[in-house]
């Protein structure tokens, strides 16, 4: 006893306290009011407590500057934890003044509600008495499963809301007309294979620049003369006009269909009649040319067909020439473009003098069917930006009738350029020099 009272009379000395061996203020199984050491970061007056129970109290060293508790050597191999070698001086009877620690009592406490991961060692300064005036800083977390949980469970909730909200407005607009019938042109615009390796190949032969080998000359008095002299690229361009443009071609698809419209109906009423003389019933060859025909079309059908594809027909040309210009040329293209239709808009006026009657001649007029499959790619776009947000009241998505026929005649043509491969796209193109 009187070592100990020794002890507790050492005095001050630098601002340090002595270690503390009364005993704890605080003991086993005692409900407290605890700060959260780990989160806190405002003074101990006004930090939120958290309700918790002490499971044990120890004597453990404070580091005076940081006022953190010091963690026990790590007994047995190995080497000492942080603070280790300090500890150590301490076992040698040092004297605590001397090693500038502290010693003082030490609670593990369990917050309540908490995981037992929550559980650390805490200093007499954190812990509070569970007192009426003490509870009015209590946390709003104080006594709920788990710190991060709440926190995590709200944003999940937010994030399915989020999530549904959007798969909601994605159903609703998936379900609307206009973008049904967006999405049944984007359908019908997708090129087969054999369609998109022409489309790819035209891009490389025009956007990809090859470079010529090196010109080595007596001529060449320097590298850098050299470098001069092999400066220039070469790139391919279509030959304009071409030699069967876009106009061609969708006069040629408009004639085919025609006269397959034609061969159907004629074949149908062949044996319609062969019906009604009663051939068709002891013919095997009447039965298999029924089963094969898939469309029975009448007089109407024949001219509703004719006058239908026709406006479509019109309506492709009508979106080339609106947006080649824009859309469907390549940067290698435009002072191609700019030169060429300059120099038939002159033509067309020479000729407009000598003949009133004479149209001018349109992009669809020159270039050939390679940009009516660049058109495809890009019709969906043109759509539903363009002639939609124009207010246009006779746009294509705006009747469900029109947006059908449309995607039913492009699937057509799309069929028709690819049984003509070797017709349609004769790949005449001119090379041409061009800055590196």
């Amino acid at each position: 006893m009187a070592d100990t009272a020794a002890t507790n009379d050492l005095p001050q000395e630098s601002g340090e306290e002595a270690a503390d061996y009364s005993g704890p203020k605080y003991h086993a199984q005692q409900k407290v009011l605890c700060i959260d050491t780990n989160n806190n970061t405002s003074d101990d007056a006004f930090a939120p407590l958290y309700e918790a129970v002490i499971r044990k109290s120890e004597l453990k060293y404070i580091d005076p500057t940081t006022q953190k508790i010091l963690p026990n050597r790590k007994r047995g191999r190995g080497r000492g934890r942080v603070g280790a070698a300090t500890v150590d001086a301490l076992d040698q009877n040092t004297n605590d003044l001397g090693t500038g620690l502290l010693q003082e009592w030490c609670h593990h406490v369990h917050f309540n509600g908490w995981n037992s991961r929550w559980d650390r060692w805490v200093t007499e300064r954190d812990i509070f008495e569970n007192t009426i005036e003490n509870r009015k800083r209590l946390s709003e977390n104080s006594g709920k499963v788990a710190r991060s949980q709440p926190k995590q469970k709200e944003e999940t909730k937010k994030r399915k809301r989020e999530a549904a909200t959007t798969a909601d407005n994605d159903a609703e607009s998936s379900s609307s007309p206009l973008n049904r019938n967006l999405q049944l042109i984007t359908r019908a615009c997708e090129l087969p294979f054999t369609l998109q390796t022409v489309l790819c190949d035209d891009r490389d032969n025009i956007a990809v620049k090859v470079h010529p080998p090196p010109i080595l000359s007596a001529s060449c008095s320097s590298k850098q003369q050299q470098r001069r002299n092999n400066k220039k690229a070469i790139t391919m361009l279509h030959v304009i006009p071409a030699p069967t443009s876009i106009v061609d071609l969708m006069g040629q698809y408009v004639q085919a269909k025609k006269q397959e419209d034609l061969e159907t109906f004629a074949n149908y009423h062949r044996r319609l009649q062969r019906d009604l003389s009663g051939n068709s019933s002891c013919s095997d060859g009447g039965v298999g040319e029924e089963s094969s025909m898939d469309v029975i079309l009448t007089k109407e059908d024949l001219k509703m067909n004719k006058k239908k594809r026709k406006e479509f027909a019109l309506s492709i040309l009508a979106l080339v020439d609106a947006s080649l210009p824009l859309f469907l040329l390549y940067a290698e293209e435009r002072d191609q473009f700019t030169k060429l239709m300059a120099q038939f808009a002159k033509e067309d006026d020479k000729q407009s003098d000598n003949d009133h009657q004479t149209p001018k001649r349109q992009p669809s007029h020159l270039y050939p069917a390679e940009y009516l499959l660049r058109l495809f790619v890009k019709i969906p776009y043109l759509l539903s930006e363009f002639d939609l947000k124009k207010n246009n009241p006779a746009s294509i998505l705006l009747a469900d009738e029109k947006t059908q026929d449309f995607a039913r005649f492009l699937s057509e043509l799309i069929v028709f350029i690819q049984t003509r491969v070797d017709e349609c796209f004769a790949g005449n193109y001119q090379a041409l020099e061009v800055d590196d």
